[in-house]
């Protein structure tokens, strides 16, 4: 019997090739249609970026409260209403931060951004290098597109010191980029080629597509899939059909969060009240997810 030998991969082999080549695939066609048509820089699109990484970010978080309660081993009903207060009154500060002193909570949110985003490359590197990652992935576009970055930030505080914010940021990015590019060398290096591709993908976003379309690569590309993934593994034993409730209950939960946050933001433009409500709301979800995933590791390590 003469076996035939297909010229492409198959099974996982085609799945391993497919998530190598489609992120890095996907950032070059932004990059030439941005070099080609022009920078997608305009407050409209910004917005349109602003909003998909709300829509596609916030479900990677939706099963936080049975994960935490898996890791805990809290299964009774007091058990999990005490987590889901906890969960609420971490947001609910969070919320009034960003209404009091809107500067501190953009702070926080880009403080705990980088802590959190480090988690994706920790099992892989040196916890400083992994932190270097993170940070460069959050802090390059304020030295590639530094005006863009500060009037993103002036949306967010409302007021013209979004943009000391944004220098002190890019201020920050020299040393955080050459520990990631020392990382991304180390990476190829040990044959780890998928996560040095992913990762060069992600900085070339940063470097020549506007900040928020580059944030959306790597949030929506790379790190919601993957945690998103994780959190269905690791809650495995919830049947299909509790967890698909779950998931549509605090995503439209979560929407509605939003949409309160749109009506309050008062007077302004509609692009910038979008902006503005999409960053507050995923920044009103980080933090409660950070602190309560960082707890729950902690948990489980001492265990």
């Amino acid at each position: 019997m003469t076996t035939i030998r297909l010229p492409f991969p198959t099974g996982a082999a085609a799945a391993s090739a497919l998530r190598l080549c489609l992120l890095p695939a996907v950032t070059a066609a932004l990059v030439i249609v941005s070099l080609r048509f022009g920078p997608l820089g305009s407050a409209s699109f910004t917005a349109a970026c602003a909003l998909a990484i709300a829509v596609f970010g916030i479900p990677h978080g939706t099963l936080d409260i049975e994960i935490a309660a898996l890791r805990y081993g809290l299964v009774g009903r007091v058990d999990r209403l005490k987590i889901i207060l906890g969960y609420v009154a971490c947001a609910a500060v969070t919320a009034g931060l960003w209404l009091v002193t809107p500067e501190l909570a953009l702070c926080l949110f880009l403080f705990v951004s980088i802590l959190h985003f480090s988690r994706d490359w920790l099992n892989a590197a040196d916890p400083f290098l992994s932190l270097m990652v993170a940070w460069a992935l959050v802090a390059t576009p304020a030295l590639a597109r530094p005006a863009e970055v500060a009037m993103i930030f002036d949306t967010l505080t409302g007021n013209q010191n979004g943009r000391i914010i944004a220098d002190l940021l890019a201020c920050t990015s020299v040393p955080a980029l050459l520990g990631c590019l020392t990382f991304t060398f180390w990476s190829f290096q040990n044959a780890e080629v998928r996560r040095a591709v992913e990762l060069l993908s992600c900085l070339v976003a940063t470097l020549f597509l506007p900040p928020l379309l580059a944030f959306a690569v790597f949030f929506c590309g790379l790190h919601s899939p993957r945690h998103m993934a994780d959190a269905l593994k690791e809650t495995g034993a919830i049947s299909r059909t509790k967890k698909t409730a779950i998931i549509a209950a605090v995503f439209l939960l979560s929407a509605a969060g939003g949409v309160m946050l749109l009506a309050g933001q008062g007077q302004v433009p509609v692009e910038a009240g979008i902006i503005r409500s999409a960053i507050m709301l995923i920044s009103i979800l980080t933090v409660p997810h950070f602190i309560l995933e960082t707890f729950a590791l902690t948990n489980r390590s001492a265990n």
